[in-house]
């Protein structure tokens, strides 16, 4: 399972349409393809803008990366349920992956 980033921004600042998380959730499930599948995903958004950690199983890095960028590609099409925003991140988390994001800051 990879811990993968992704950040959508409304075109223009400001979106067609709100995200939903149950409608982003179901359209990154159908869009994930091959041996791709969604573990789950934590999301949070604004009015301008969409941040989540989707977790996929996949065969590898890679394959998790590209396929949830193709997922996500779908949901920000012309005719996506999320047209109106783009894609601007989507790539593998390593502070997530090695539980780094949980140590305590230095100063």
């Amino acid at each position: 399972m990879y811990a993968i980033r992704v950040h959508l921004a409304a075109r223009s600042g400001r979106p067609l349409r709100a995200p939903v998380e149950p409608a982003v959730r179901a359209g990154l499930e159908r869009g994930l393809r091959g041996s791709a599948r969604l573990s789950h995903a934590r999301i949070r958004h604004s009015a301008d803008a969409l941040d989540a950690v989707v977790f996929v199983d996949a065969g590898s890095l890679l394959e998790a990366e590209d396929r949830l960028r193709d997922a996500c590609g779908e949901l920000v099409a012309e005719n996506g349920e999320l047209s109106g925003w783009e894609l601007h991140c989507c790539e593998a988390d390593p502070w997530i992956a090695l539980g780094l994001h949980a140590l305590p800051s230095r100063p």
